[in-house]
Formats: structure tokens, sequence, C-alpha cells
């Protein structure tokens, strides 16, 4: 399955201080096509009983490269009293009717519902993983959106460091090192589909006064100390940060998103 619009925006929006509230429950429709990165561009199955199946999802785990939730138990919908149709996508819902749609998948092979024949899903068949460079710590926050826990707004902030921080690396420091305060601006989908946020003005750390070390990896962090990791990413060259040499993140340089 896919991140959707609503998904994205809300989740990239926390780095811009917005709490993403999780919904109480998540309900898995059935569509006849495919329902777009919005949710609303697709047909969902319409027959006398049909009704959106509450999911729940497993604790996330190592998956396809990255991390991943699944279906925990067996979704049964409601038996037609005639033929249905194919059913070829999926949608994860935040709400029984209407609402909004946090993920959708195309189906492997397309689904023939005829009459007296139930849509079955079983354990494990409704999957949605996460890749990139997102943290796995944040990785884990979004996943358990799924899971009915919220992720809190915050303010995000720009660090650097030898080795990746989820790899027993160490964070630069020295004389008048911290780390720098970002501003993002506002989500924007690009050609690709892909929803991005990046930061909104360039900003500068202070000029070290002795070294500060190899810079290798760039990380945003959700506090000013300590906090978690939100977005790791290794830098195409490696820095030594002599005496001097004060970095600059230049606006639009940071972009983040969710893949």
């Amino acid at each position: 399955m896919y991140a959707c619009d609503y998904l994205e925006n809300g989740v990239l929006n926390v780095l811009r201080g917005v709490t993403f509230p999780a919904p109480a429950k998540c309900f898995l429709a059935l569509y006849l096509n495919d329902p777009g990165e919005s949710g609303a561009s697709g047909t969902e199955v319409s027959y006398t009983g049909y009704k959106r199946m509450e999911i729940t999802f497993t604790p996330p785990a190592d998956a396809n490269g990255g991390m991943g939730i699944q279906n925990l138990t067996d979704i049964t919908f409601p038996t037609p009293d005639a033929a249905v149709g194919t059913i070829t996508h999926i949608g994860v819902m935040d709400s029984l009717t209407g609402g909004n749609m946090l993920a959708r998948g195309e189906l492997i092979e397309p689904l023939v519902i005829g009459a007296q024949e139930p849509p079955v899903f079983l354990a494990g068949d409704v999957l949605f993983y996460l890749t990139g460079n997102l943290s796995r710590t944040w990785k884990t926050k979004v996943l358990n959106l799924f899971r009915g826990t919220t992720v809190q707004g915050i303010t995000p902030y720009f660090s650097l460091w030898n080795g990746s921080p989820e790899a027993s690396g160490s964070e630069l420091s020295g004389e008048n090192y911290q780390r720098l305060a970002l501003t993002f601006g506002a989500p924007a989908e690009q050609p690709s589909g892909q929803i991005i946020a990046r930061n909104a003005a360039a900003a500068s750390f202070p000029r070290p006064s002795t070294a500060w070390g190899t810079w290798t990896h760039s990380a945003l962090y959700s506090a000013a100390s300590s906090g978690d990791p939100v977005y790791i990413k290794a830098l195409t060259e490696t820095v030594d940060l002599k005496r001097g040499y004060m970095p600059t993140i230049a606006e639009g340089a940071v972009e983040v998103g969710i893949n």
C-alpha cells in the first residue's frame, strides 16, 4: 500500500508544530478502481449489507527493507446477494463512512466477487510499510497512527553527525556547536505525486571556534537537545568542520517526504 495525501500532509505538518490526531479506529474499504492519492477518485463497492470492516494492525516491525504493519486477524466482509464485480484496490479509512483515506493499494490479483461470495482478507494480507530516510523512531510513530497513537507537533532541529545516529554515530561537538532550529513551509505535491516539505528559510550554525569533527550525516531531531531523530540523511561528500568554517543550510535544501 501507498500513503495517501491525507497521511502525507498530516505527518509533514507535524514538522510545523501541528499535532496529527490518530483515528480511534481504522476501516478497510473495497474499490472497483484506483481511489487515487486523494482517496476520492475511485468507486467504492456497494451492495446490500456492504460496510467497511474494522482493521487492526500488528506492531511495527522490519519489513521489505523498511518498517511495516499488517492486519492482525482475518477480515470477512458481509455476503452479497448478487454479483458485485471485480475489486482491484483497497483503502484504509479513518471512518466507517466518509472520512479520510490513510493508505491505498492495488490487489496483486483482482478479486471477482459473485453472489454469496463474501470478500475475505486473511491475516497478513494487508501490508503497509515505510522505507526512505525517516528514522526508525519516526517510522514507528507514523505506523502507530494506524494503531491509535497520535503524533505530537514538534519544532525540528537540524543536527550534524559523524555516522548515523541510529548506527552508533556521534553528534559533533565543540565550542559554539548547537542544533539549529528550522522552519518548514507547507507541504507541496511534486510532479511525481509525492508530497514534500522543505525548510522555508536559510539558516547558519554558529562559527566553530574549535574543530567540531567530520560531518557525515545530517539529522532532524525533535528537540534542541536529546529528543528523537526524525529524518536522517548521509552526505554525498563528508566535510571536516574545522575552526572558522560555518555550516549553512540553504532555503529549500532540507526535503522531507514519506516513502
